[in-house]
């Protein structure tokens, strides 16, 4: 029994999230918002002490200590997986409420659609369901959270998101530095800046697997961003971290953010410019 892309396993795992997305909103929409709160804030901690406890389980624990960098902020999910409690713990709406929202659905959902880490490993495989039960809560905790109310996107926090997710990827950038520095990932400056070794967050370019999109990306990206003037990485083509990302979230970011929150600001919207009918 092995997940493949498109068999029956793998629109099980979709099939579950939506089961357990439906099931969630119906037991926690009739209950007050303290309650409704720490629902999600546990499950958010479960998350987050699961990113550590699996240090103690195959295949981690047969790759100890170096399975130790799976438990930092390695790519954005880990960082998602990390903050999410945190950010859900501040009551008043914030903009990094709409953040958590965004990076929550199309993260999760990416992870659902190309669930990397599970394609030709066994269904019930630890580190399979541990990847299904993470990514799951990251997209289904802060959609909850707005089908309730307690926090929903806004459209007004447009031009916030790709700041924040420039942040996002500065953190993985320096996670990877910490990781070279104590020993737990080996690497030279050429290996570091190279975009097809440990570069699944796109902080060093994009991954050589989606150079089909390029042609998306290269003309937003200065020329200086993409030339290695230091002769760090050998003369070789490169893109510098995050920083060749910053045309790119803006232009992409913000449409992608304005469609995905739409169903939550769209009806606010189309409330507040409703003519009042005469009495």
């Amino acid at each position: 029994m092995i997940i493949k892309i498109g068999n029956g396993f793998y629109f099980m795992y979709i099939i579950i999230a939506l089961i357990y997305f439906v099931s969630l909103c119906l037991i926690l929409r009739k209950r007050n918002e303290k309650t409704q709160r720490i629902v999600l804030l546990v499950i958010l901690f479960l998350n987050f002490s699961l990113h550590f406890i699996k240090q103690f389980f195959v295949p981690y624990i047969n790759n100890f200590p170096t399975s130790l960098r799976r438990s930092t902020i390695e790519n954005i999910c880990a960082g998602s997986t990390v903050f999410f409690p945190f950010i859900f713990l501040i009551k008043k709406q914030n903009v990094l409420h709409d953040y958590m929202y965004f990076i929550g659905f199309c993260g999760g959902l990416a992870a659902l659609l190309f669930p990397t880490e599970a394609i030709n490993q066994p269904v019930f495989a630890f580190d399979v369901l541990r990847f299904y039960i993470c990514h799951i809560n990251l997209i289904v905790v802060p959609l909850t959270a707005s089908v309730l109310g307690i926090n929903r996107p806004r459209l007004k926090m447009f031009w916030a998101i790709p700041l924040i997710f420039l942040a996002h990827e500065s953190i993985i950038c320096l996670n990877e530095l910490f990781l070279i520095k104590v020993g737990l990932v080996n690497s030279t400056w050429p290996q570091f800046f190279d975009r097809k070794i440990r570069n699944c967050s796109f902080v060093f370019g994009l991954a050589p697997e989606f150079d089909s999109l390029r042609f998306l990306f290269d003309p937003l990206v200065p020329f200086f961003f993409k030339t290695d003037a230091f002769h760090i990485n050998g003369g070789t083509p490169f893109y510098f971290p995050v920083l060749w990302l910053i045309i790119p979230a803006f232009v992409y970011l913000i449409p992608v953010y304005i469609l995905v929150s739409s169903p939550f600001w769209i009806p606010e919207l189309v409330k507040k410019h409703r003519p009042h009918k005469k009495k």
